[in-house]
């Protein structure tokens, strides 16, 4: 079982200093903090429940987390812009991120599962199959000419 977690926290270690994975979590994170900032601006003093910064990226986080507490929401007609705009955003950076997921864990596994002579035939099915493609094209060009 050990053994197991060790390498499952290789694989995650991997996952996440991914360069894929580093630019959504920087996308997430910068639409996050703009979103909370815009908020800031356009409802400190306007908004009761919003008294300080912090208040505004707790609403930022748990909006674009899509958990949505509800104690804190926007009450300008600006502020509910905002939040739907991180509404989409957040919905479509988690869909990313899920994908990703899912992607490097399918072909890692894949990659494991496959032994080091099937790699190769594949490789070189790949290649014969380029060749192929290649005598076919001049095989057409040839009978253009006739």
């Amino acid at each position: 079982m050990l053994q197991f977690l060790h390498h499952e926290s290789r694989a995650l270690f991997k996952a996440i200093t991914n360069p894929v994975f580093i630019y959504l979590a920087m996308v997430g994170t910068i639409v996050m903090l703009t979103a909370a900032s815009l908020l800031y601006s356009i409802e400190f003093g306007v908004n009761p429940r919003i008294n300080n910064f912090m208040d505004c990226i707790w609403w930022g986080v748990a909006t674009i987390t899509t958990v949505g507490y509800g104690d804190i929401v926007p009450v300008t007609v600006v502020g509910k812009w905002i939040g739907i705009v991180l509404m989409y955003a957040g919905t479509t950076l988690f869909i990313s991120f899920t994908g990703f997921l899912v992607t490097f864990w399918t072909r890692r596994t894949l990659e494991e599962e496959i032994s080091p002579i099937e790699r190769k035939v594949n490789f070189e099915k790949r290649e014969i199959d380029i060749i192929m493609d290649r005598l076919d094209r001049i095989e057409r060009r040839l009978g253009e000419k006739k």
